[in-house]
């Protein structure tokens, strides 16, 4: 083994249900919630419905069920389309930092491979949070964007985490999962590039659905790589040229209680998270200005900000996809200015006129006092000029959702609701909610039955 693999397996072995604060097991089932809320929400999306086709030709008796079916296939095919679902909409949950992370993308394996073990909510519980320790810590060790890899490579390996826990696998072969998991399975950040396809809400839940189908193959004594991470062709050097913070391990190594869901973030909108604080600063300045007559918008960001969703990429001035128009800090700041609080519905009308013509009168730029604010913060400011010559500004550092600007369960309630609204009625929305404030009482296979549409 080498250091990172020993120092995951042995966490995740030795770290229980009882191990587990309160706060934590809280916030766990805060996340739950919130991914079942965006997952349903795309339940009739082209590419859940393209996919859940696919899985379908191939039922089995025996596996996982996918979110809002009774379809039962392969765990692997299970957690795949759980996670296109939560993933579809950009409005599951963030952390940023060396590297930027969509950690409650894992919780597909959690419902898919849990429905298929019957597991409790106990394991449930303890397993999500041990995989969010893990992907969230290795978030602070190194950059892989910074090299052309994409953040869902971190992602698998806490969603191997996951499921290891709920296989109960030891040590050893939680070591062979990570192992056969991070060798064989690196994603490209081409996935982010230009216009973006489908793929872009799917390269998640494929780092999920290998994470399993890893997990699996090493519960049965199937054996990988040696030194996965640390090796000469491994991981570290590849895919982050050497460059990772040993020392960021330090609180697995010395097996402190899983918190880090604690630092991260739920979204109040549908659009990536740089751009979350812009939408903020459009909703104030919408309060005080005629719309109809800005002249000229300045948008002032961060340097992550300017780079993922920014004007670099030519498409992101024009975007003719919903995975661009939701990744495009132009076009999320001018939809703000025309509808308001963006809403998912709001993509199918992508190509708005009102929306492009803004646009055209947009500049945007890095400012070095917000740039030097981030990760702590994620700062936009944004100024409107109007044809009078008035200029109205507004910057906000911490959207809604963040841990220093917390969504309240009630406001996470409401996000459920309006969310599934479309597909499940008030009553089994309220008996699916009830279940998962206290999932510690029931099995997983409980909850996935509530689901269905």
């Amino acid at each position: 083994m080498d250091r990172v693999t020993t120092i995951l397996s042995e966490y995740t072995s030795e770290i229980d249900y009882s191990k587990i604060p309160s706060e934590t097991i809280h916030e766990v089932k805060r996340r739950i919630i919130d991914s079942l809320a965006v997952a349903l929400a795309a339940y009739n999306s082209e590419p859940v419905v393209k996919s859940r086709r696919a899985a379908s030709l191939y039922a089995t008796q025996r596996g996982g069920r996918i979110i809002g079916t009774r379809y039962t296939v392969s765990p692997d095919w299970s957690s795949f389309i759980n996670g296109i679902m939560i993933r579809y909409h950009d409005y599951n949950d963030t952390y940023l930092s060396k590297e930027p992370l969509h950690p409650s993308d894992m919780i597909a394996a959690a419902l898919g491979l849990g429905d298929a073990l019957n597991s409790s909510g106990k394991d449930i519980i303890t397993s999500t949070a041990i995989g969010y320790e893990v992907a969230v810590t290795l978030c602070d060790c190194g950059s892989l964007r910074r090299r052309g890899w994409d953040h869902v490579n971190f992602l698998g390996v806490g969603s191997t985490i996951l499921s290891c826990k709920l296989l109960g696998l030891d040590k050893e072969k939680i070591h062979h999962a990570l192992s056969i998991y991070a060798v064989a399975h690196a994603s490209m950040r081409q996935t982010r590039v230009g216009e973006l396809s489908m793929w872009k809400g799917s390269a998640a839940a494929n780092s999920t659905r290998n994470a399993v189908f890893s997990s699996i193959l090493a519960m049965e004594g199937f054996t990988g790589p040696f030194k996965p991470f640390e090796g000469e062709m491994g991981f570290i050097k590849q895919l982050l040229h050497g460059e990772f913070d040993f020392d960021g391990l330090q609180s697995l190594s010395e097996k402190k209680q899983p918190r880090r869901i604690l630092d991260t973030y739920i979204k109040p909108y549908p659009v990536e998270y740089h751009a979350q604080t812009a939408v903020d600063a459009v909703l104030k300045l919408r309060e005080q200005v005629d719309v109809n007559k800005i002249g000229k918008i300045i948008v002032e960001t961060h340097q992550p900000a300017y780079d993922i969703i920014g004007p670099k990429d030519p498409e992101k001035w024009d975007p003719h996809t919903k995975e661009t128009a939701d990744h495009s800090l132009m076009w999320i700041v001018a939809a703000s200015l025309v509808w308001g609080r963006i809403k998912i519905e709001h993509y199918n009308d992508i190509r708005n006129p009102a929306v492009l013509s803004l646009m055209k009168k947009m500049e945007v730029k890095v400012d070095p006092e917000l740039d030097r604010m981030y990760p702590k913060a994620f700062p936009n400011r944004i100024t409107l000029i109007m044809n009078d010559g008035r200029k109205f500004e507004e910057q906000v550092d911490y959207a809604k959702g963040h841990p220093k600007n917390p969504l309240t369960d009630k406001e996470l309630e409401g996000k459920f609701n309006e969310l599934s609204e479309n597909v499940l009625p008030a009553d089994q929305r309220k008996r699916l909610l009830d279940k998962l404030w206290s999932i510690e009482k029931y099995i997983i296979s409980d909850i996935i039955e509530d689901t269905i549409v």
